[in-house]
């Protein structure tokens, strides 16, 4: 298992591959650049031939001097330690064991100071005799080679004195959340789900969310459940566990494995819950990763978890009779692109050959796994859906149509997401806001596969048009480079033809200048004087010459040559122009047969598309019906695009009817000064960004019909969630203002120095302060005002939901589950029954509000400050007693009281005044 300081595996594969270097010098380099990629390159190509990172074996093999030892190995093995003799002489020795033959050069050191001396001394002298020169720490001024020591304090110094070494690996900064009001939720804008890791599952809940028909099979998948907890940290990704786990945590068991971590079905509800009411701007969804059915390793791999997501909604979908997930599912049918071959012989009814039924595929999520090969051609959403459902025929290596097979859609679902996987996109995309699904219905294969085979031939006509260019300019020379002056190996006509005028070129030139250099040659032979004009002609080699006749035909030839390489230039460019403007043709063909069936006549062009005025147009080609609006894209963990149905009835500033749709730009970025992304935004922007701004998009479609489902309710238990958190949030907003309204705190005065009887009236005493916690005012809220509870409705909507089902009796238990515990889990409410309220709010004895009495002893409540309260469950005890603990007038208890005998008049306590839902059982 690697440590946590060892370079990430593709880093030092990128490295590996950029610099050449061996994989132990590059784990060097880039633990030394504390695992920077980027200033470990440029390092190493600062000074490529630095021996900084490399083990110099050559130094093991010279002598003292430095000089190379050919003879081997020059160190020098110290022999063994000669020991004492086994016996002594009997008679002892007549003096103490003399120095005179061990004495030091420099004398036996008296103290520790000489020895320090003596020392420092010899290495000096070993320094000086090796030529080695003493090192010293500081910046050396080249003028006045005077040593500065001390702060940079200068206006200015050289950039080669300094030098930086880094101690120790750069601590990661941490990233805090916004206050409070800066995570409110503005009243038009949606919230959005936050996530922290490299997935989209966030984004992709949020746009669902905003499509009725999702949010409500999202809110029927799986079983539902009485209680949806609690957590005051839950908005920062602190998990809730299931009910039955807190019970065993609270009687004292461990949780162990998926214990742990929260139910998918659960959080999936709250995550819905949380965006129909939320306060706030965004919410968790790390946490419905961190769940069994998504991720069974809890974290020691990592899968694909967008995927997982919709395998989870598949599998949870079956356990709840009422959630049909046949809205979001499509069925994929594989079809032959030859006919069947009938064999006449053969009775009828007896052919051995499997239905489009018997292969059919549903599916709900739609991963368009593309190599770079096929997103080479991908140009529109379009062209990736041809080459995912129809590679056989667009795979010019495949055989067609023997062999060969295709997909349609028998059935297409009315919300279609697609991600643009595999490799990703190598170019810009085109997305459409309407999709229309036509081109890939089962019930126009008879045009599809019309599709398939014209663009098979066009791909396969611009194919050799490619290797019909790749041959014009290849050159077939075995010998060019003596004439063009280029390496022996491949290379393009062009450069061979250049190259060749090039070097002849220059042969013409140096014959010209031979015959100028003979003419002057000859005038010095016969003693004429040059003038300055001859010597400038010289020099410029612009003199005049005479050609011999060897040489005139010699340059007839060249000049031949020349022209001959000039007009296969120019021949070889009109041959490629023509290829080109011919694949432009087959390209103009491409682009026509990819847009039929993707949009209505009307949309596009006549003239470039359409032809009605030729024999090539056909109205059926240009009436799609199945229409799907872009409805969300989600590009990275950090932004997506999601469409919000607005009020039908909103009219505009001049009276006309307002736009049903507005785009808003959601995400999360924590290295931004305002993290928190909720703009709107254009659909030009949304389809600009869903094209060019990720490799690997994910497009959410819906159709009408999916838009105009009436959206059902939430549940009483998911009703209390949504609302117990937005109190919680309204507390945080509370806390905020008072911490901005508190004055500054001020030190009280020191006391003299030393306790005396004068100055123990300047010791400050503090005030013993009253800070319980109870049912009504749950510590999970972090004490919460009651106040704002007017508009708190939590009767049920159905009373026969929960029918026998009997709210858990509470008692007493001190907590002794740890912080780290505590930090861990969260801060989880609980409640107790009706009946305790009652026996707590009409009891006849009350404590004063000066002291508490318990069973316990009285005790200060500041110890129960740091206590989380638990739900614990128990059996009711046969023989009614009094309460052991009550709760004092004026404040709450922290925590649980053990229930009284239940009273039998006084109105019934109503469920609206407790913080908490009820518990499951």
């Amino acid at each position: 298992m690697a440590s946590p300081s060892d370079p990430p595996e593709d880093c030092i594969s990128l490295f590996c591959d950029i610099t050449g270097l061996t994989r132990a010098e590059v784990i060097t380099r880039l633990k030394a650049n504390n695992n920077d990629l980027q200033r470990a390159t440029e390092e190493y190509f600062e000074d490529p031939s630095s021996q900084k990172y490399k083990w110099d074996e050559s130094q093991f093999s010279m002598d003292r001097q430095g000089e190379a030892n050919d003879t081997g190995i020059s160190f020098n093995i110290q022999g063994p330690d000669e020991l004492a003799p086994a016996s002594y002489q009997n008679n002892a020795p007549t003096r103490p064991p003399s120095r005179a033959n061990n004495a030091s050069p420099f004398g036996a050191p008296a103290n520790a100071a000489e020895e320090d001396a003596n020392l420092e001394r010899a290495l000096a002298e070993s320094a000086a005799e090796s030529g080695i020169q003493l090192q010293e720490a500081g910046i050396v001024d080249n003028e006045t080679s005077l040593k500065y020591f001390g702060p940079a304090n200068r206006p200015d110094y050289e950039t080669e004195q300094w030098a930086m070494v880094t101690t120790k690996p750069a601590t990661d900064t941490v990233n805090t959340d916004p206050a409070p009001s800066a995570r409110k939720r503005e009243p038009d804008a949606p919230a959005f789900l936050r996530q922290t890791k490299d997935h989209r599952v966030g984004s992709i809940l949020s746009i669902y969310h905003k499509i009725p028909l999702v949010r409500n099979i999202l809110l029927q998948c799986g079983k539902p459940v009485k209680n949806y907890g609690h957590n005051t940290e839950w908005w920062r990704g602190q998990p809730i566990l299931k009910h039955e786990h807190l019970a065993a945590m609270a009687r004292g068991e461990t949780l162990w494995g998926d214990e742990t971590h929260p139910d998918f079905v659960e959080e999936l509800h709250r995550l819905m819950a949380f965006l129909d009411k939320t306060e706030r701007s965004y919410g968790p969804a790390d946490g419905i990763i961190d769940t069994k059915i998504i991720d069974p390793s809890f974290g020691a791999w990592i899968p694909d978890v967008e995927e997982k997501l919709f395998d989870a909604i598949k599998e949870e979908a079956a356990n709840n009779p009422a959630c049909d997930l046949g809205p979001m599912t499509s069925v994929g049918t594989i079809l032959a692109c030859a006919p069947p071959q009938v064999d006449p012989s053969q009775p009828e009814g007896d052919a051995d050959s499997y239905s489009d039924e018997e292969r059919d595929t549903p599916f709900i999520f739609l991963d368009l796994q593309l190599d770079y090969e096929h997103y080479a051609w991908v140009n529109t959403f379009y062209n990736a859906l041809d080459h995912l459902l129809w590679t056989h025929a667009l795979s010019l290596d495949h055989s067609f149509p023997q062999d060969a097979n295709y997909a349609m859609l028998s059935k297409a679902a009315d919300v279609i997401t697609v991600r643009l996987g595999g490799t990703g996109l190598v170019k810009p995309c085109e997305i459409p806001a309407i999709f229309y699904v036509d081109r890939y219905m089962k019930e126009r294969k008879d045009l599809a596969l019309r599709f398939q085979t014209f663009m098979r031939l066009i791909k396969k006509k611009l194919r050799l048009y490619d290797l019909l260019g790749t041959n014009l300019v290849r050159c077939r020379g075995q010998r060019c480079h003596r004439v063009n002056g280029l390496e022996n190996g491949p290379h393009d006509l062009f450069a061979c033809l250049n190259g060749i005028a090039k070097h002849t070129e220059h042969l013409m030139q140096r014959q010209t200048r031979t015959a100028q250099w003979r003419y002057y040659y000859d005038r010095i032979e016969r003693d004429i004087e040059l003038t300055l004009d001859d010597l400038f002609d010289i020099h410029t080699w612009s003199g005049p010459y005479t050609l011999l006749p060897e040489e005139e035909e010699r340059m007839e030839k060249w000049k031949g040559v020349v022209d001959g390489c000039k007009e296969k230039v120019q021949e070889l460019k009109e041959d490629l122009a023509k290829l080109a403007n011919a694949k432009e043709l087959y390209s103009s063909s491409m682009k026509v047969i990819s847009k039929r069936l993707t949009c209505q006549e009307h949309e596009v062009d006549d003239e470039e598309f359409v032809f009605r005025s030729s024999p090539a147009y056909c109205p059926e080609y240009w009436n799609p019906t199945h229409s799907y609006s872009l409805r969300g894209v989600a590009l990275t963990n950090e932004l997506a695009y999601v469409c919000v149905r607005q009020d039908v009835g909103l009219m505009d500033v001049d009276g006309a009817q307002g736009s049903k749709d507005q785009w808003w730009k959601i995400g999360y970025s924590s290295n931004d000064a305002s993290p928190i992304k909720t703009e709107k935004a254009t659909l030009e922007d949304v389809l600009h960004a869903a094209g060019t701004e990720s490799k690997v998009p994910v497009l959410i479609y819906a159709t009408e019909a999916a838009m105009e489902t009436d959206p059902i309710p939430l549940s009483d238990a998911l009703r209390m969630f949504a609302k117990a958190d937005n109190r919680s949030f309204q507390q945080e907003l509370s806390q905020e203002q008072s911490q901005e309204q508190q004055p500054q705190y001020e030190p009280p005065p020191l006391p003299p120095p030393g306790v005396t009887t004068e100055n123990l009236s300047h010791i400050p005493v503090g005030k013993y302060i009253n800070g319980k916690h109870s049912v009504g005012s749950s510590a999970a809220t972090h004490g919460s005002s009651r106040d704002d509870l007017g508009d708190v409705d939590l009767t049920f909507d159905d009373p026969g939901q929960f029918q026998g089902y009997k709210a858990p009796s509470a008692y007493h238990e001190e907590t002794t589950r740890t912080d780290s515990q505590s930090n861990k889990l969260g801060d989880f409410e609980s409640v107790a029954n009706s009946e305790t309220l009652e026996n707590e709010s009409s009891g006849p004895e009350r404590l004063e509000p000066d002291r508490e009495q318990s069973t316990w002893g009285t005790r200060p409540v500041t110890e129960y400050s740091h206590m989380q309260e638990l739900e614990t469950f128990g059996s009711d005890s046969p023989e009614s007693k009094s309460p052991e603990m009550q709760e004092r007038g004026g404040g709450s208890a922290p925590f649980l009281v053990r229930p009284g005998q239940p009273s039998q008049s006084g109105p019934p306590v109503d469920m609206m005044d407790i913080d908490l839902e009820h518990h499951e059982g």
